[in-house]
């Protein structure tokens, strides 16, 4: 038998070779696309991974811009402290960052280990730590402990100017007035803090890099801070006596269009927003829109010498306080509450507020022609002032305008309705001689770079523009004295200046018709008020609907403005004029014969005009 051949023979297997290269291949290439992904696609982010694991970034807070007023006190200042800040993850030695910190801190170590032994980092320790404390905690370097610098607002005059200076929320935002229009200049540029980190969380003392923060830019505006607190003293007082909805208050330069002080009420503390209510956020000196009653008066009697309709000796009979006017169909019927007047001149119908004269003028205007005045004043649009919240008021939407309807209505200060900013701006171009000026509240935005201060550009206002020649302001001037000195409100008149005002008082509407008990009284006035003489401040009160007494403007406002021109005046040192003698007090007359100056002769007995408040 044959011996057999255990070895069997081998035969090329092509199959394995490439099954083994094919393997190799996918390997090789899915290595290559790794390499690809990881240093070409995403290395841009891989990078920043890796920065964020070795580096730490802290935000070094930016001081915030003070806030000053016109003669430089400070309004509101940033007051910096340090704070005090652990990581437990990375803390090398809690039990001395624990003993060191109870010491120089004052804090029960009980408290402090706590806080050490949480696996979360980013603890506050302590906030508001002094300097010297500070610099001990730096000296000890403690690892994953961190001294931080943060800045507090703080108002040196407490709530005063509440509503111009607004306030700073927690997240450090302007949340109300300049501290919001201009958180963005007061805010600066925040710097930064970074520190290489080993493996362990420990800072490296050679690779830290340090980006200082910019302080941010400093405010100055047209605020005395005197005045400001004179407003705010007597709107305060009067609020407490005749308990209205609310109140407004402002004093302009009127030469320069300045807001020299404005108050409103309900108010607020900066310093303490737990107690802040939503309606005492309102600025009523820009967002309240109300009917400005007979304040309008002197106004439009300006625009109706100005468009040669009549004079301010011109004689009136003013009906004995009823008077009916048609148009076609439509008839009015307009009566005086308080008992009317017989003839009076346009002078006397300002001062003893007479509704029916100023109707008569009403109707001799063409309804097109009063449109172009009411936008002259600055009614039905907003005056670009810089703090937020600004209300345009409200102009009647009849198209077109009628003499039954808005003739008769918008002389008296019916049918329309402003704010007491516009109102105030309109009165103030009669005292600067007829020549309309924004109102303006910022004197000054500056920064401070090293050694000089560099001055950023001033918030753009509307063009100025001219409502009245120089002689019919004049005249309207004078015309407007008279209700300081015989007419509406002779008890506001001030010791030592002559002075130029109206009262006025509102009836307001309620479920659709005007309310004979629900009024809102206000009172402008202006000083000095003599020829060839710059009047210094204009100050405007609006009282809305007081609750106790009556809601006259000659009473519930015009007492707040006597108090607040005569102690602005005096703290400004105005030069007071002599003491004029007594003179007889004028009456209006009952007749209608000519006159030839504006002032009234006396009238007989027992014809003394009724005068509305």
């Amino acid at each position: 038998m044959p011996a057999t051949d255990s070895h069997v023979p081998i035969t090329a297997q092509p199959w394995r070779t490439s099954l083994t290269m094919l393997v190799f291949a996918g390997l090789f290439g899915y290595v290559a696309f790794r390499l690809q992904f990881l240093q070409i696609d995403q290395s841009k982010k891989l990078v920043e991974l890796g920065e964020r694991q070795r580096t730490r970034t802290w935000t070094i807070q930016a001081p915030r811009g003070g806030l000053y007023d016109s003669d430089g006190s400070p309004l509101a200042v940033s007051d910096g402290t340090w704070n005090i800040t652990a990581d437990p993850v990375y803390m090398d030695d809690r039990l001395r960052a624990t003993v060191e910190l109870s010491r120089i801190l004052d804090l029960p170590r009980e408290d402090l280990r706590k806080e050490f032994e949480l696996p979360r980092n980013g603890r506050t320790i302590a906030r508001g730590i002094t300097d010297d404390q500070a610099n001990e905690v730096k000296k000890l370097k403690l690892g994953g402990v961190f001294v931080r610098r943060e800045f507090s607002r703080r108002y040196p005059e407490g709530p005063l100017a509440a509503h111009t200076l607004g306030f700073v929320l927690r997240d450090g935002k302007g949340g109300a007035g300049i501290e919001q229009v201009f958180d963005g200049d007061l805010s600066g540029t925040p710097g930064k803090e970074i520190v290489t980190v080993d493996a362990l969380g420990k800072p490296s003392l050679t690779d830290a890099e340090s980006i200082p923060a910019q302080p941010g830019a400093h405010v100055q505006l047209t605020i005395s801070a005197p005045i400001q607190r004179f407003l705010e003293e007597a709107l305060m007082a009067q609020v407490a006596a005749c308990k209205p909805l609310s109140a407004a208050a402002l004093v302009v330069r009127p030469s320069t269009g300045e807001v020299v002080a404005m108050a409103s009420w309900p108010t607020f503390d900066p310093t303490d927003l737990t107690k802040l209510q939503i309606s005492a956020l309102r600025n009523n000196v820009l967002t309240f829109p109300y009917e400005p009653g007979s304040t309008m008066k002197p106004l439009f009697a300006g625009a109706a010498v100005a468009d040669r309709l009549t004079t301010f000796s011109e004689m009136i009979n003013c009906e004995k306080g009823a008077w009916t006017y048609g148009e076609g169909r439509a008839k009015r019927t307009i009566r005086e509450k308080t008992g009317g007047h017989g003839i009076l001149s346009v002078t006397d119908g300002i001062a003893y507020s007479d509704n029916i004269l100023m109707a008569k003028l009403g109707v001799r205007m063409q309804p097109e022609r009063m449109q172009e005045w009411m936008r002259l004043f600055g009614f039905g649009r907003t005056l670009g002032f810089t703090l937020p919240g600004e209300e345009p008021g409200l102009l009647p939407r009849a198209n077109p305008w009628t003499r039954v309807n808005e003739g008769m209505s918008l002389p008296i200060g019916h049918g329309f309705m402003v704010t007491p900013l516009q109102l105030a701006m309109a009165h103030a171009a009669v005292a600067n001689g007829g020549v309309w000026l924004p109102p303006r509240i910022i004197k000054r935005v500056w920064i401070v770079e090293g050694e000089r201060e560099r001055d950023l550009p001033l918030p753009v206002l509307p063009e100025p523009h001219r409502i009245y020649t120089p002689e019919v302001a004049a005249a309207l001037q004078v015309a407007m004295t008279h209700t300081l000195t015989e007419g509406t409100a002779k008890a506001a008149e001030l010791d030592g200046y002559t002075a130029a005002g109206k009262t006025g008082t509102s009836e307001k509407v309620v479920n659709g018709r005007y309310s004979n008990g629900d009024n809102i009284g206000s009172f402008v006035c202006w000083a000095p008020a003599e020829p060839q003489m710059r009047p210094e401040l204009l100050c405007l009160v609006v009282v809305d609907d007081p609750s106790v007494g009556k809601g006259f403007g000659s009473i519930v406002a015009a007492p707040v403005v006597q108090q607040v021109l005569q102690k602005s005046l005096e703290y400004l040192r105005v030069p007071k004029h002599p003491v004029p003698e007594a003179t007889t007090p004028v009456r209006a007359p009952t007749n209608a014969a000519a006159r030839t100056t504006p002032r009234p002769a006396a009238t007989p007995t027992g014809t003394t005009p009724r005068i509305r408040r």
